[in-house]
């Protein structure tokens, strides 16, 4: 049992399994910090995640970005995207350094080969997460958007440790499951640092950022 995880381990740390095996250890360490309230899960900015998005013309978009709409990786929130791709990207160069790069000696072809497959496994990898994502994709299109401005004046409970002009997230308690809001503090009134476990009030809505700008609350 032992003899096995050994071997398991050397595998996941050979090139270039390695590469993903470091993608994969990222993405759980940020769902663990996201679960604690310590970061949020901020979502691709490539436009309407509901629309069809046209990537025929790609001229007027950065590198990465039109690497991303032409393999349909927007709409859902980046961390899940970098945790598809990861995971099967992993996978893949796992079997390739199991059945084939074992064969080849420490060297330039080693290295040669080993770069070659990374590079295709993070095509395939990334074409399969956009296949996978894409009924999430369409079925978030369907899902009627709620009015923004009918949260405001309610009441949330910030989530996050901090909340500052760039990150935060508090829970708005809807009658369900509960909606986890992106929020921004009020510089004019809010005298204290927002931290985990304060009451804050919707006072605006943020359109280019997706966020509501809010105050504090405090307790009578």
């Amino acid at each position: 049992m032992q003899e096995s995880f050994a071997i398991f381990i050397i595998k996941i740390s050979l090139y270039p399994t390695i590469v993903f095996t470091g993608l994969v250890m990222f993405v759980t360490l940020y769902w663990v910090v996201s679960l604690l309230g310590m970061a949020d899960m901020d979502t691709v900015d490539l436009g309407d995640s509901g629309a069809d998005v046209d990537v025929s013309n790609l001229s007027s978009t950065g590198f990465f970005t039109g690497l991303m709409l032409k393999f349909g990786l927007y709409g859902v929130p980046l961390i899940i995207i970098l945790t598809l791709v990861s995971l099967i990207g992993w996978i893949l160069s796992y079997l390739y350094t199991s059945l084939l790069h074992q064969y080849l000696d420490a060297g330039i072809f080693y290295y040669v080969f080993g770069t070659g497959a990374l590079l295709l496994v993070l095509v395939v990898s990334m074409w399969l997460t956009g296949v996978i994502i894409s009924p999430i994709r369409k079925n978030i299109a369907k899902i009627p958007k709620r009015n923004a401005s009918s949260n405001l004046g309610k009441t949330a409970i910030v989530r996050t440790l901090s909340v500052t002009d760039k990150h935060g997230e508090a829970e708005l308690n809807d009658g369900g499951a509960g909606l986890i809001l992106r929020i921004r503090p009020d510089s004019d009134t809010v005298e204290q640092p927002l931290k985990q476990g304060d009451k804050v009030v919707l006072v605006e809505y943020l359109e280019e950022a997706n966020a509501y700008r809010v105050a504090s609350v405090k307790d009578k």
